[in-house]
Protein backbone atom coordinates (compact mmCIF):
# COMPACT_ATOMS: atom_id res chain seq x y z
CA UNK A 1 0.00 0.00 0.00
CA UNK A 2 0.75 3.84 -0.09
CA UNK A 3 3.60 4.31 2.33
CA UNK A 4 2.95 7.79 4.19
CA UNK A 5 6.57 8.33 4.62
CA UNK A 6 6.93 8.85 0.43
CA UNK A 7 4.52 11.80 1.29
CA UNK A 8 7.87 13.61 3.46
CA UNK A 9 10.23 12.27 0.86
CA UNK A 10 8.05 13.91 -2.31
CA UNK A 11 8.28 16.99 -0.49
CA UNK A 12 11.88 16.96 0.45
CA UNK A 13 12.50 15.85 -3.33
CA UNK A 14 10.41 19.38 -4.34
CA UNK A 15 11.87 21.42 -1.81
CA UNK A 16 15.45 20.59 -2.60
CA UNK A 17 14.69 21.53 -6.52
CA UNK A 18 12.85 24.49 -5.46
CA UNK A 19 15.83 25.65 -3.85
CA UNK A 20 18.43 24.23 -6.09
CA UNK A 21 17.10 25.64 -9.10
CA UNK A 22 16.47 28.95 -7.66
CA UNK A 23 20.62 28.67 -6.89
CA UNK A 24 21.44 27.99 -10.18
CA UNK A 25 19.98 30.46 -11.69
CA UNK A 26 22.10 33.06 -9.05
CA UNK A 27 25.52 30.59 -9.72
CA UNK A 28 24.75 31.17 -13.84
CA UNK A 29 24.49 34.98 -13.57
CA UNK A 30 27.87 35.14 -11.44
CA UNK A 31 30.01 33.02 -13.37
CA UNK A 32 28.45 33.48 -16.93
CA UNK A 33 28.16 30.22 -18.14
CA UNK A 34 25.28 27.91 -18.86
CA UNK A 35 23.55 30.42 -20.53
CA UNK A 36 20.95 30.14 -23.78
CA UNK A 37 21.64 31.69 -26.80
CA UNK A 38 18.86 34.75 -27.23
CA UNK A 39 19.21 34.41 -31.43
CA UNK A 40 18.45 31.84 -33.77
CA UNK A 41 15.12 30.49 -35.30
CA UNK A 42 13.52 28.80 -32.53
CA UNK A 43 14.34 31.49 -29.41
CA UNK A 44 11.58 33.24 -28.69
CA UNK A 45 12.70 34.72 -25.18
CA UNK A 46 13.55 38.05 -24.23
CA UNK A 47 16.54 38.19 -21.79
CA UNK A 48 19.59 35.73 -21.37
CA UNK A 49 18.97 33.13 -18.92
CA UNK A 50 20.24 30.16 -17.63
CA UNK A 51 20.04 26.81 -19.29
CA UNK A 52 20.95 24.37 -16.26
CA UNK A 53 17.45 23.56 -14.83
CA UNK A 54 18.44 20.09 -15.58
CA UNK A 55 20.84 19.93 -12.68
CA UNK A 56 18.18 20.55 -10.02
CA UNK A 57 15.78 18.06 -11.13
CA UNK A 58 18.99 15.36 -10.85
CA UNK A 59 19.91 16.73 -7.57
CA UNK A 60 15.90 16.26 -6.68
CA UNK A 61 15.78 12.78 -8.07
CA UNK A 62 18.94 11.92 -6.09
CA UNK A 63 17.87 13.11 -2.66
CA UNK A 64 14.56 11.66 -3.60
CA UNK A 65 15.89 8.01 -4.40
CA UNK A 66 18.13 8.16 -1.71
CA UNK A 67 15.98 9.20 1.34
CA UNK A 68 13.69 6.46 0.04
CA UNK A 69 16.70 3.61 0.36
CA UNK A 70 15.18 2.56 3.95
CA UNK A 71 11.65 2.95 3.85
CA UNK A 72 11.31 2.25 -0.03
CA UNK A 73 13.49 0.02 -1.04
CA UNK A 74 12.15 -1.05 -4.50
CA UNK A 75 11.93 2.94 -5.27
CA UNK A 76 15.19 3.39 -4.34
CA UNK A 77 16.76 -0.11 -6.46
CA UNK A 78 14.55 1.17 -9.56
CA UNK A 79 15.25 5.21 -9.55
CA UNK A 80 18.87 4.21 -8.63
CA UNK A 81 19.31 2.05 -11.69
CA UNK A 82 17.45 4.60 -14.01
CA UNK A 83 20.14 7.21 -12.34
CA UNK A 84 22.66 5.34 -13.52
CA UNK A 85 21.31 4.99 -17.30
CA UNK A 86 20.59 8.36 -17.78
CA UNK A 87 24.14 9.43 -16.77
CA UNK A 88 25.03 9.22 -20.74
CA UNK A 89 22.04 10.81 -22.30
CA UNK A 90 22.41 13.84 -19.12
CA UNK A 91 26.03 14.63 -19.33
CA UNK A 92 25.64 15.13 -23.11
CA UNK A 93 23.13 17.56 -22.64
CA UNK A 94 24.45 19.13 -19.94
CA UNK A 95 27.77 19.50 -22.52
CA UNK A 96 25.54 21.04 -24.98
CA UNK A 97 24.28 23.34 -22.39
CA UNK A 98 27.29 24.56 -21.06
CA UNK A 99 29.20 24.62 -24.54
CA UNK A 100 26.94 24.77 -27.31
CA UNK A 101 28.90 22.26 -29.16
CA UNK A 102 27.41 18.47 -28.93
CA UNK A 103 26.57 17.66 -32.47
CA UNK A 104 23.02 16.05 -32.24
CA UNK A 105 24.40 13.20 -33.85
CA UNK A 106 26.51 12.51 -30.58
CA UNK A 107 23.53 13.55 -28.52
CA UNK A 108 21.43 10.54 -30.15
CA UNK A 109 23.89 8.08 -29.52
CA UNK A 110 24.54 9.02 -25.99
CA UNK A 111 20.51 8.98 -25.93
CA UNK A 112 20.37 5.38 -27.33
CA UNK A 113 23.40 4.45 -24.87
CA UNK A 114 21.21 5.28 -21.71
CA UNK A 115 18.56 3.22 -23.43
CA UNK A 116 20.64 0.11 -23.83
CA UNK A 117 21.73 0.37 -20.33
CA UNK A 118 18.04 -0.08 -19.42
CA UNK A 119 17.29 -2.76 -22.04
CA UNK A 120 20.24 -5.03 -20.92
CA UNK A 121 20.22 -4.13 -17.04
CA UNK A 122 16.81 -4.18 -15.90
CA UNK A 123 15.31 -6.19 -18.99
CA UNK A 124 12.62 -3.25 -19.47
CA UNK A 125 11.64 -2.58 -23.05
CA UNK A 126 9.05 -2.81 -25.64
CA UNK A 127 8.10 -6.29 -25.46
CA UNK A 128 3.92 -6.07 -25.98
CA UNK A 129 1.60 -3.53 -28.27
CA UNK A 130 -1.47 -5.42 -27.65
CA UNK A 131 -1.28 -5.57 -31.81
CA UNK A 132 -1.39 -9.35 -33.20
CA UNK A 133 0.72 -8.10 -35.77
CA UNK A 134 3.32 -6.00 -34.35
CA UNK A 135 3.65 -8.38 -30.81
CA UNK A 136 4.86 -11.21 -33.59
CA UNK A 137 7.53 -9.31 -34.84
CA UNK A 138 8.39 -8.15 -31.42
CA UNK A 139 9.47 -12.07 -30.69
CA UNK A 140 12.15 -11.79 -33.08
CA UNK A 141 15.09 -10.08 -30.75
CA UNK A 142 16.50 -7.59 -33.74
CA UNK A 143 12.66 -5.86 -34.06
CA UNK A 144 12.30 -5.65 -30.26
CA UNK A 145 15.79 -4.14 -29.49
CA UNK A 146 15.06 -2.08 -32.36
CA UNK A 147 11.56 -0.77 -31.30
CA UNK A 148 12.69 -0.22 -27.97
CA UNK A 149 15.59 1.97 -28.81
CA UNK A 150 13.78 3.92 -31.42
CA UNK A 151 10.59 4.60 -28.85
CA UNK A 152 12.98 5.80 -25.88
CA UNK A 153 15.72 7.66 -27.99
CA UNK A 154 12.77 8.99 -30.04
CA UNK A 155 10.66 10.22 -27.28
CA UNK A 156 13.42 11.91 -25.66
CA UNK A 157 14.05 14.30 -28.61
CA UNK A 158 10.48 14.76 -28.48
CA UNK A 159 10.74 16.06 -25.34
CA UNK A 160 13.11 18.61 -26.29
CA UNK A 161 11.49 19.36 -29.54
CA UNK A 162 8.47 20.85 -27.34
CA UNK A 163 10.63 22.66 -25.05
CA UNK A 164 10.00 26.35 -26.78
CA UNK A 165 8.20 28.32 -24.79
CA UNK A 166 8.21 28.51 -20.59
CA UNK A 167 6.57 25.67 -19.06
CA UNK A 168 5.36 23.93 -21.88
CA UNK A 169 8.09 20.80 -21.62
CA UNK A 170 7.62 20.65 -18.04
CA UNK A 171 3.91 21.28 -17.58
CA UNK A 172 3.47 18.34 -20.07
CA UNK A 173 5.39 16.10 -18.31
CA UNK A 174 3.79 16.73 -15.07
CA UNK A 175 0.45 16.18 -16.43
CA UNK A 176 2.04 12.68 -18.40
CA UNK A 177 3.39 11.75 -15.09
CA UNK A 178 0.11 12.46 -12.91
CA UNK A 179 -1.53 10.58 -15.49
CA UNK A 180 0.44 7.46 -15.09
CA UNK A 181 0.46 7.77 -11.43
CA UNK A 182 -3.31 7.64 -11.77
CA UNK A 183 -2.59 4.29 -14.02
CA UNK A 184 0.02 2.51 -11.47
CA UNK A 185 -2.78 3.72 -9.09
CA UNK A 186 -6.05 1.86 -10.37
CA UNK A 187 -3.71 -1.57 -10.35
CA UNK A 188 -2.58 -0.55 -7.16
CA UNK A 189 0.92 -0.73 -8.04
CA UNK A 190 1.91 1.35 -5.65
CA UNK A 191 5.76 1.51 -5.90
CA UNK A 192 5.21 2.85 -9.47
CA UNK A 193 2.66 5.42 -7.84
CA UNK A 194 5.51 6.46 -5.83
CA UNK A 195 8.54 6.90 -8.46
CA UNK A 196 5.47 8.78 -10.42
CA UNK A 197 5.08 10.96 -7.47
CA UNK A 198 8.96 11.63 -6.99
CA UNK A 199 9.20 12.27 -10.50
CA UNK A 200 5.91 14.86 -10.43
CA UNK A 201 7.50 16.24 -7.38
CA UNK A 202 10.67 17.23 -9.22
CA UNK A 203 9.48 18.18 -12.14
CA UNK A 204 6.92 20.75 -10.25
CA UNK A 205 10.03 21.98 -8.27
CA UNK A 206 11.38 23.30 -11.33
CA UNK A 207 8.58 24.37 -12.59
CA UNK A 208 7.79 26.96 -9.96
CA UNK A 209 10.76 28.79 -11.30
CA UNK A 210 10.25 28.28 -15.23
CA UNK A 211 6.50 29.39 -15.77
CA UNK A 212 5.37 31.71 -16.62
CA UNK A 213 8.23 33.85 -16.03
CA UNK A 214 11.16 31.85 -17.63
CA UNK A 215 13.50 32.58 -14.88
CA UNK A 216 15.28 29.44 -15.35
CA UNK A 217 15.37 27.03 -18.46
CA UNK A 218 15.68 22.94 -18.82
CA UNK A 219 18.20 23.05 -21.34
CA UNK A 220 19.12 20.15 -23.53
CA UNK A 221 19.99 18.42 -20.05
CA UNK A 222 16.90 19.00 -18.18
CA UNK A 223 15.06 17.78 -21.47
CA UNK A 224 16.56 15.02 -22.00
CA UNK A 225 16.33 13.77 -18.19
CA UNK A 226 12.71 14.82 -18.27
CA UNK A 227 12.31 12.65 -21.22
CA UNK A 228 14.07 9.25 -20.37
CA UNK A 229 12.67 9.19 -17.45
CA UNK A 230 8.98 9.68 -18.30
CA UNK A 231 9.50 6.86 -21.03
CA UNK A 232 10.72 4.66 -18.55
CA UNK A 233 8.20 4.68 -16.14
CA UNK A 234 5.75 3.87 -19.36
CA UNK A 235 7.78 0.68 -20.15
CA UNK A 236 7.85 -0.32 -16.33
CA UNK A 237 4.00 0.17 -15.47
CA UNK A 238 2.99 -1.84 -18.54
CA UNK A 239 6.03 -4.62 -17.55
CA UNK A 240 4.88 -4.87 -14.16
CA UNK A 241 1.05 -4.64 -14.93
CA UNK A 242 0.15 -7.24 -17.97
CA UNK A 243 -3.78 -5.48 -17.61
CA UNK A 244 -2.92 -2.20 -18.76
CA UNK A 245 -2.28 -2.03 -22.41
CA UNK A 246 0.78 -0.63 -23.71
CA UNK A 247 -1.25 1.56 -25.88
CA UNK A 248 -2.37 3.78 -22.90
CA UNK A 249 0.91 5.64 -21.92
CA UNK A 250 1.39 5.97 -25.37
CA UNK A 251 -1.57 7.71 -25.84
CA UNK A 252 -0.39 9.71 -22.57
CA UNK A 253 2.73 10.91 -24.46
CA UNK A 254 1.89 11.43 -27.95
CA UNK A 255 1.21 14.86 -28.62
CA UNK A 256 4.96 15.36 -28.32
CA UNK A 257 5.80 12.28 -30.28
CA UNK A 258 3.57 13.45 -33.10
CA UNK A 259 5.01 16.68 -33.42
CA UNK A 260 8.03 15.36 -33.67
CA UNK A 261 7.03 12.78 -36.61
CA UNK A 262 5.31 15.69 -38.45
CA UNK A 263 8.26 17.85 -37.72
CA UNK A 264 10.26 15.23 -39.71
CA UNK A 265 7.98 14.62 -42.24
CA UNK A 266 6.99 18.82 -42.77
CA UNK A 267 11.28 19.13 -43.05
CA UNK A 268 11.57 16.56 -45.83
CA UNK A 269 9.21 16.19 -48.12
CA UNK A 270 7.16 19.76 -47.67
CA UNK A 271 10.71 22.22 -47.12
CA UNK A 272 13.00 19.67 -48.70
CA UNK A 273 15.58 20.25 -45.98
CA UNK A 274 17.32 17.72 -43.82
CA UNK A 275 14.98 16.11 -40.77
CA UNK A 276 17.26 17.56 -37.87
CA UNK A 277 17.05 20.95 -39.26
CA UNK A 278 15.78 23.53 -37.02
CA UNK A 279 13.00 25.82 -37.93
CA UNK A 280 9.94 28.00 -36.29
CA UNK A 281 7.37 25.93 -37.87
CA UNK A 282 6.23 23.74 -34.97
CA UNK A 283 2.79 23.83 -33.60
CA UNK A 284 3.91 25.69 -30.69
CA UNK A 285 5.25 28.37 -32.86
CA UNK A 286 2.33 28.68 -34.77
CA UNK A 287 -0.10 29.22 -31.38
CA UNK A 288 2.48 31.93 -30.50
CA UNK A 289 3.18 33.59 -33.55
CA UNK A 290 -0.77 33.30 -35.51
CA UNK A 291 -3.32 33.42 -31.53
CA UNK A 292 -0.88 34.97 -29.05
CA UNK A 293 1.55 36.98 -30.25
CA UNK A 294 0.37 40.86 -31.24
CA UNK A 295 3.32 42.58 -33.35
CA UNK A 296 0.95 45.85 -32.58
CA UNK A 297 1.27 45.75 -28.74
CA UNK A 298 3.50 43.50 -27.80
CA UNK A 299 6.35 45.32 -28.41
CA UNK A 300 8.48 45.43 -24.88
CA UNK A 301 10.13 42.64 -23.14
CA UNK A 302 8.06 42.32 -20.49
CA UNK A 303 4.22 41.88 -23.09
CA UNK A 304 6.57 39.74 -24.74
CA UNK A 305 7.33 37.22 -22.53
CA UNK A 306 3.60 37.41 -21.30
CA UNK A 307 2.44 36.52 -24.96
CA UNK A 308 5.50 33.88 -24.17
CA UNK A 309 3.89 32.44 -20.94
CA UNK A 310 0.36 31.56 -22.58
CA UNK A 311 1.49 29.03 -25.45
CA UNK A 312 1.80 26.35 -22.46
CA UNK A 313 -1.91 26.52 -20.97
CA UNK A 314 -3.28 26.00 -24.41
CA UNK A 315 -1.32 22.97 -25.32
CA UNK A 316 -1.40 21.12 -22.03
CA UNK A 317 -4.72 20.77 -22.96
CA UNK A 318 -4.00 18.26 -25.66
CA UNK A 319 -2.29 15.70 -23.33
CA UNK A 320 -4.74 16.15 -20.94
CA UNK A 321 -7.06 15.11 -22.94
CA UNK A 322 -5.10 12.26 -23.92
CA UNK A 323 -4.09 11.26 -20.22
CA UNK A 324 -7.99 11.52 -18.74
CA UNK A 325 -8.69 9.27 -22.37
CA UNK A 326 -6.15 6.83 -21.09
CA UNK A 327 -6.99 6.37 -18.09
CA UNK A 328 -10.80 5.90 -18.42
CA UNK A 329 -9.55 3.20 -21.46
CA UNK A 330 -6.79 2.10 -19.70
CA UNK A 331 -7.54 -2.01 -20.58
CA UNK A 332 -9.48 -1.20 -23.88
CA UNK A 333 -6.37 -1.28 -26.69
CA UNK A 334 -8.86 -1.04 -29.72
CA UNK A 335 -10.30 2.42 -27.96
CA UNK A 336 -7.03 3.79 -27.06
CA UNK A 337 -5.99 3.31 -30.75
CA UNK A 338 -8.91 4.96 -32.04
CA UNK A 339 -8.57 7.70 -29.59
CA UNK A 340 -4.81 8.14 -30.59
CA UNK A 341 -5.95 8.31 -34.15
CA UNK A 342 -8.58 11.04 -33.33
CA UNK A 343 -5.94 13.50 -31.07
CA UNK A 344 -3.75 12.89 -34.30
CA UNK A 345 -5.68 13.64 -36.57
CA UNK A 346 -6.82 16.80 -35.07
CA UNK A 347 -3.44 18.25 -34.43
CA UNK A 348 -2.87 17.89 -38.06
CA UNK A 349 -6.12 19.72 -38.29
CA UNK A 350 -5.40 22.41 -35.73
CA UNK A 351 -2.08 22.70 -37.65
CA UNK A 352 -3.30 22.60 -40.93
CA UNK A 353 -5.24 26.05 -39.50
CA UNK A 354 -3.08 27.65 -38.23
CA UNK A 355 -0.82 27.25 -41.37
CA UNK A 356 -4.16 28.75 -43.45
CA UNK A 357 -5.28 31.17 -40.68
CA UNK A 358 -8.53 29.96 -40.61
CA UNK A 359 -8.54 28.54 -37.12
CA UNK A 360 -12.06 28.72 -36.24
CA UNK A 361 -12.13 28.99 -32.42
CA UNK A 362 -13.44 32.70 -32.06
CA UNK A 363 -12.07 33.00 -28.39
CA UNK A 364 -8.61 31.95 -30.40
CA UNK A 365 -9.04 34.21 -32.93
CA UNK A 366 -6.00 35.41 -34.86
CA UNK A 367 -5.08 39.19 -35.01
CA UNK A 368 -3.77 39.88 -38.41
CA UNK A 369 -1.62 37.46 -40.55
CA UNK A 370 2.58 37.46 -39.48
CA UNK A 371 5.30 35.97 -41.90
CA UNK A 372 6.40 32.68 -41.01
Amino acid sequence: MFNPTALYIVMAAFAATVVVTWALRHFSSLLEIGYDKDEGVQKFHTQTTSRLGGLGLLVGLCLGIGLSVHQLPEVASIGGWLLIACIPVFAGGLIEDLTHRVSPGLRLTLATCSALFVLYVLKIGVSRTDIAWIDYLLQYPVFYYATTLLVVSGFINATNIIDGFHGLASGTIAIMIFAMGILAATVQDWTMVNLCALTLAVTLGFFVWNWPFGKIFLGDAGAYLLGFWTVQLGLLIVHRNTNISPMAPVLIGLYPLVETLFSMYRRKFIRSHPMGHPDSLHLHTLVYRRLILNPATDTTDIKRNSANSKVAPSLWTLTLINGFAAVVFSKETVDLVLFGILSATFYLYLYKSLVRFNFSISIFRPRREVDL
